[in-house]
């Protein structure tokens, strides 16, 4: 016969866990739909067979859930407090009480909680990448996130998400290089010349890039080679039409047009964006990746300027006069824009609403500097526009707004200047390396400034601490 007596309850220990008796059940406090790993146990430790059977496995799994979207989040470029607020509402939704993160620009760690249980889990994204495609997913997945989501079912929708091939195939990203590179040329004064060079350049660039990226070698060296091969193939493009007889041409100007492919946009304007929130782990991290890559990108450009007796400081001057200027402005903007957002795999629709709102945000800045508006203003101006336009259209396209703001602001990013302020500094043209590197500096921060203005006015946790 059995014993009618009831078993004692079980008795809390100081760490927070319960202590069962062989054979018990789960704890009492674990929530409906939870097990206990007692198969795990068997010719285990004793300590590491009483640890096994106490923790619940849905808690364990419901840690790897919220920590695993959390990764994919911050491997595809999103910033720190998007991929913050995106865990805490899947923690919330799989029934986690408590989640405390840090999140840095290649790890998290998260501690997830729940009643007198706590886990602590660490993630490391080895080679963070821009997947705009994937950010979009993301975003939409956790805002359609419900209570008591189960983390099976999240886990297949994350397994969905992760398997999805690039949006557009690596030929497409190559023209996408070439074409937002060739609409830089034309901004910075190029003619039709220095606009057919550029693109063939950076397109090469592009392509030298993808190839040497699938190496899994060193990221550094991966920059500086493509910008090698994208400075060579602009020079000697130069050279054939000047050979050709061809008029015109102020191939020196557009020559850091060639490698504006490798401005590392997304980590410049997340870093910016991390600072703004007093992010700092997070924001000191990308601003630094940033710069790195600048660097080597700009040692390429003086190195090959420099061998070639290319003057990489010169600044052309306008070939066009109002209104035409303003319309080759207008054009080349939204072909520059759309060719970023495609270079960052970005949804088509998302990627035409940044190209709009990008050309007539910098046809607005380009028309203030002619004006005699300080470019930083200028700048801080045009980033507001992108910053409210990106509210206005991204609910209604349920895109994260770093998929429309960084599209729409890199074509305002003085990538030219940064690089004419490293080679100043390398060749010792000490002036032109103060008045260069100045200027990208501010209109950097400026157009920090104007997306955080943005965001405070349109956003309430970001007018929170």
């Amino acid at each position: 016969m059995s014993d009618p007596t009831p078993p004692p309850p079980p008795e809390r220990s100081g760490a927070g866990r319960w202590h069962t008796a062989p054979g018990d059940a789960a704890p009492r406090d674990a929530a409906p739909g939870d097990t206990v790993a007692d198969e795990a146990c068997h010719g285990a430790d004793l300590s590491l067979t009483q640890e096994l059977r106490l923790e619940p496995v849905q808690f364990i799994a419901r840690t790897d859930v919220v920590m695993r979207l959390g990764a994919l989040m911050l491997g595809a470029g999103a910033s720190s407090a998007r991929v913050r607020d995106s865990m805490e509402r899947a923690a919330h939704a799989v029934g986690i009480d408590e989640l405390h993160t840090r999140v840095g620009m290649t790890d998290i760690v998260a501690t997830t909680s729940r009643g007198g249980m706590f886990r602590t889990r660490v993630a490391e994204i080895r080679r963070p990448a821009v997947d705009a495609e994937r950010l979009t997913s993301l975003k939409r997945l956790t805002g359609e996130l419900a209570p008591h989501t189960s983390p099976v079912e999240l886990q297949r929708r994350l397994d969905a998400i992760e398997a999805r091939p690039r949006r557009y195939p690596e030929i497409v990203r190559v023209l996408g290089a070439g074409l937002a590179c060739a609409a830089f040329a034309l901004l910075n004064n190029g003619g039709w010349q220095e606009f057919v060079a550029v693109g063939v350049a950076a397109g090469l660039g592009q392509f030298v890039r993808l190839r040497l990226g699938r190496l899994r070698t060193n990221e550094f060296l991966v920059v500086f080679v493509s910008a090698t091969a994208a400075l060579l193939v602009y020079l000697a493009a130069a050279a054939l039409l000047a050979a050709a007889g061809v008029p015109g041409g102020q191939h020196d100007t557009a020559l850091t047009s060639a490698v504006l492919y490798l401005v590392p946009g997304f980590p410049l304007v997340t870093g910016a964006l991390d600072l703004a929130r007093l992010d700092l782990n997070a924001g000191i991290s990308r601003v630094v990746y940033a710069t790195l890559v600048l660097l080597a990108t700009g040692t390429a450009v003086w190195g090959i300027g420099t061998l070639f007796h290319a003057t990489v400081t010169q600044t052309g001057t306008p070939l066009f006069d109002e209104p035409l200027l303003s319309v080759v402005r207008l054009v080349a903007g939204f072909v520059g824009v759309l060719g970023f957002a495609v270079l960052f795999d970005t949804p088509i629709a998302i990627a035409l609403a940044a190209a709009g709102l990008g050309a007539i945000a910098n046809v607005g800045r380009l028309a203030m500097v002619d004006a005699g508006t300080t470019a930083p203003l200028a700048a801080a101006c045009a980033a507001l526009v992108v910053g409210f336009g990106a509210f206005l259209f991204g609910d209604r396209l349920r895109a994260a707004r770093v998929t429309l703001t960084v599209p729409a602001v890199l074509i305002m990013v003085p990538g030219a200047a940064a690089y004419r302020a490293i080679t100043g500094v390398i060749s010792g043209d000490t002036l032109a390396a103060i008045q260069n590197g100045f200027t990208a500096v501010f209109v950097v921060v400026a157009l920090a400034i104007g997306l955080t203005v943005a965001r405070i006015l349109t956003e309430r946790e970001w007018s929170r601490p």
